[in-house]
């Protein structure tokens, strides 16, 4: 494949994962305004099922572009254009396995989350948000990494 072939390739793999995270970050918005829901306003148990559902959403697509970013996606490119990179992409591997933990020990929760007593909605919630603070932080760094990887002038063109 010659360089400009691989460059157009990688830059659709950009836009591509470029995609994901706004669509990642929809449903991001969309968990934080429920969980920021005033109970009274709604109703404890409805609030928990919109919780519940908009977790699961959350997860869901959380878990599929990581897979999607582990195996075709962005990182195999920053490896390749950028070998000096490596332990920022390995770095940000090891983020997603975080990540795939926390979700991993909150589904149970999340699962059983109606039948929970409020107090330990309240502490999953804030777990919740916490998981969102930390993959907003994480979405930051793969989107520096791909400008850095993919927007950077390497110069030799006379």
């Amino acid at each position: 494949m010659s360089t400009y072939a691989a460059g157009i390739d990688a830059r659709a793999m950009a836009q591509a994962s470029c995609m994901e995270h706004r669509i990642l970050d929809h449903v991001k918005q969309a968990l934080r305004v429920t969980l920021d829901w005033k109970a009274p306003a709604i109703g404890m148990p409805r609030k928990m099922a919109s919780v519940q559902f908009t977790t699961k959403s959350f997860a869901r697509h959380l878990l599929r572009m990581m897979d999607l970013e582990e195996q075709d996606g962005y990182m195999a490119v920053v490896l390749e254009e950028k070998p000096h990179l490596e332990h920022r992409v390995r770095q940000l591997e090891r983020q997603h396995r975080n990540f795939r933990n926390t979700l991993g020990e909150l589904a149970p929760h999340i699962e059983a989350m109606q039948a929970l007593p409020e107090d330990e909605f309240e502490f999953i919630s804030s777990r919740i948000l916490e998981l969102l603070d930390r993959v907003d932080q994480h979405d930051l760094e793969e989107v520096e990494l791909l400008q850095e990887t993919l927007l950077c002038d390497v110069g030799g063109e006379g």
